[in-house]
């Protein structure tokens, strides 16, 4: 049963996933309405388990996560970019009711898919037009919702 309390913020992910790989941006309403999906679905199922602070532990995970996905936005500019780390924030809302063990999985799962996935866009450039300057470009929603479906496997097994 608790692996479907994550389904509403993960399916609003998987449109931001979508938008992004087709016009490499994310959009702040869709991303609105999916963390304030997720909250009250969250809110429900921890006054129906009677435990309040899953609540507040599922925010304090969100606040982490996505704090330190704009940290890592900062400190390589143009990386990664702030529809990024608010689709961070949908995903780490959605996946912190599973608990921390989850949410360390997922940050590993991104970082080895991120680079496969970066690996692949490179070889992929590299084989297309040797002679192009434009800078790699990479859309991340679909690496950061494929980690998390990932972390959602780890923990069911």
């Amino acid at each position: 049963m608790v692996y479907l309390i994550p389904a509403p913020g993960l399916l609003t992910a998987l449109l931001l996933a979508l938008i992004d790989i087709r016009t490499r941006r994310v959009p702040r309403l869709p991303v609105l309405l999916g963390l304030v999906l997720q909250t009250v679905t969250l809110l429900v199922f921890s006054l129906f388990q009677a435990q309040p602070m899953l609540l507040v532990q599922c925010l304090l995970l969100t606040l982490a996560s996505a704090g330190l996905q704009l940290l890592l936005a900062l400190i390589r500019p143009g990386a990664l970019g702030l529809g990024d780390v608010t689709a961070t924030g949908l995903v780490a809302l959605s996946l912190s009711v599973l608990g921390w063990a989850t949410i360390l999985v997922w940050w590993v799962m991104m970082g080895l898919l991120g680079l496969i996935a970066l690996a692949l866009a490179w070889l992929a450039r590299r084989r297309g037009s040797a002679g192009t300057r434009n800078p790699l470009s990479l859309a991340y929603v679909p690496v950061i919702l494929a980690a998390a479906a990932a972390a959602l496997v780890i923990d069911a097994v």
